[in-house]
């Protein structure tokens, strides 16, 4: 996995985040941006061309947790985060805020490549769930609307439920749409009749 990163450091000790940015270029990586906090993660334009954000906190606060978290709703990106100090409240925060690899007391050059490709790979996981559970609510969301129109139909033209279908497929084949289209179609149209 060792391609060639962009990376955003956000870590306000200048003298570690130099140590973390020489470790990351030896390791061909390019770090991007460095930022002394998260406040600015979200709105900083190398957010859209990063591949990976790595945040070195001593001890993070919630406000770190929550700018992670509004980054990875709008903008996901393979978060690591490095800290000194940990607590359960923390390491939960780290989760809901999606953070892919925490790390306590362990910023050793020789380790960040190995964490940094889980983080990718936890991410990369994480995207393709999230993608597989999107489609999934897609089509029961586009089935449920079939059927609303079929039952729309049987209601109205005092037809069964296969001449239904028949009646929404024969209409999407003749408007060149999708039957769910054709569905919301009826749907509309019947609600504006009530």
């Amino acid at each position: 996995m060792n391609t060639a990163l962009k990376i955003i450091l956000v870590d306000k000790n200048t003298g570690r985040s130099a140590m973390l940015r020489r470790a990351l270029q030896d390791k061909g990586h390019e770090v991007i941006c460095r930022m002394s906090d998260s406040s600015n993660l979200q709105d900083s334009n190398e957010m859209t061309h990063a591949d990976v954000v790595i945040v070195n906190a001593d001890i993070p606060d919630e406000q770190v947790f929550a700018n992670l978290t509004d980054i990875n709703k709008t903008k996901p990106k393979p978060i690591v985060m490095f800290t000194e100090e940990s607590s359960p409240r923390m390491t939960s925060s780290a989760i809901k805020s999606s953070v892919h690899a925490y790390i306590v007391d362990g910023l050793e050059e020789n380790r960040v490549q190995p964490i940094i490709d889980v983080a990718i790979a936890r991410f990369r996981e994480f995207q393709a769930l999230k993608d597989e559970l999107d489609a999934t609510r897609n089509k029961l969301s586009e089935r449920k609307a079939v059927e609303r129109a079929k039952g729309l139909l049987i209601q109205h033209k005092n037809i069964n439920e296969d001449e239904a279908y028949q009646s929404l497929r024969k209409m999407a084949m003749n408007k060149n749409k999708r039957i769910v289209d054709v569905a919301e179609s009826v749907i509309n149209a019947f609600e504006l009749l009530e």
